[in-house]
């Protein structure tokens, strides 16, 4: 059963469900923009830290109206949470405390978007709480806007709210999925490994391959070329039987320059995601994990590594 009474809609006068949003940040204004102009939502109150800066969402979105705090819910509205996610439990509790003050009324749905916190953390406001994280980079709400379709949306918490709210999803490009996590905080891990750790192996590729003498934006655009083209054999083979190149082949006059080589030796990050390498190769092809007489191993430990060497061997 969907949650409230979903406004009726015809050709000529469509109604919509008001959606007010607390932390209007670039999540919450790039799901709210889209929202609005598919016509999803009727966007109400955005409440952020400033005026200032909710206005900037209103102006960004194309509608809502900024205030300072939310003093009025009507019957059947909905609320999003776009707060940093230690800020759910305390907004939670202070958004009951109001209603049961009588001086806010309790939404027909909350919904947070959340990678690392349950629903549960909004069950104090009295009412179905869903969370829907979009699996998807928001660092540039124009960007955003540009290119959410065909992103994910897993959602968890109330049947009846995600009847209602995954939908919401789908009407604006995402893939939806409904997941029971046993602990959400490591599926918000598996995110972050995924999509934060890759900015930070590319700073570390762009940053050897300018010191090796490459322009920056040819750096940039040879790195993104191999990881698309990696990236495509992941997703037919998945990363253990995609892996390739030196440390895989087990190529040990390759891998000893490399671990010499000035730049990479030494450098923490660079022998850890190596050494990982080899854990990765070993399992490939059935060796015993953590084989210890592995020479690989050896080259890539960091306390092992000198800053000697020239930059000779390919990768």
């Amino acid at each position: 059963m969907a949650i409230s009474n979903w406004p009726y809609e015809n050709d000529n006068n469509r109604m919509t469900i008001t959606l007010h949003v607390i932390g209007c940040g670039r999540a919450g204004r790039s799901l709210a923009r889209l929202w609005a102009d598919a016509g999803s939502f009727s966007i109400g109150r955005i409440v952020n830290r400033s005026i200032a800066s909710a206005r900037s969402a209103a102006e960004f979105i194309g509608q809502g109206r900024a205030v300072g705090s939310l003093s009025s819910i009507g019957k059947g509205d909905w609320l999003m949470l776009a707060v940093p996610d230690g800020a759910l439990a305390a907004i939670a509790e202070k958004l009951s405390e109001a209603a049961a003050e009588g001086a806010l009324s309790r939404p027909a749905l909350a919904f947070h978007i959340s990678g690392a916190e349950p629903a549960e953390t909004l069950r104090p406001i009295g009412c179905p709480v869903v969370s829907v994280h979009p699996v998807f980079p928001f660092g540039d709400p124009e960007r955003a806007v540009e290119n959410f379709s065909g992103s994910y949306a897993l959602g968890e918490g109330d049947a009846a709210g995600l009847d209602s709210i995954l939908p919401m999803f789908a009407a604006i490009g995402a893939e939806t999925m409904r997941f029971n996590p046993t602990d959400k905080r490591r599926y918000h891990a598996a995110t972050i490994a995924a999509s934060n750790f890759l900015n930070v192996l590319d700073d570390l590729a762009l940053g050897l391959a300018e010191s090796a003498g490459l322009a920056p934006d040819k750096a940039l655009k040879v790195i993104v070329s191999l990881q698309r083209a990696g990236l495509l054999g992941i997703e037919r083979a998945g990363p253990m039987r995609a892996l390739t190149g030196p440390i895989e082949r087990g190529d040990r006059g390759v891998c000893e320059r490399l671990s010499r080589t000035s730049g990479v030796a030494g450098n923490p990050l660079f022998m850890a995601l190596a050494r990982a390498a080899v854990d990765l190769a070993e399992r490939k092809h059935g060796l015993p994990a953590g084989n210890t007489s592995n020479p690989l191993r050896a080259m890539f430990d960091e306390s092992a590594s000198t800053g000697a060497g020239g930059t000779d061997g390919g990768v």
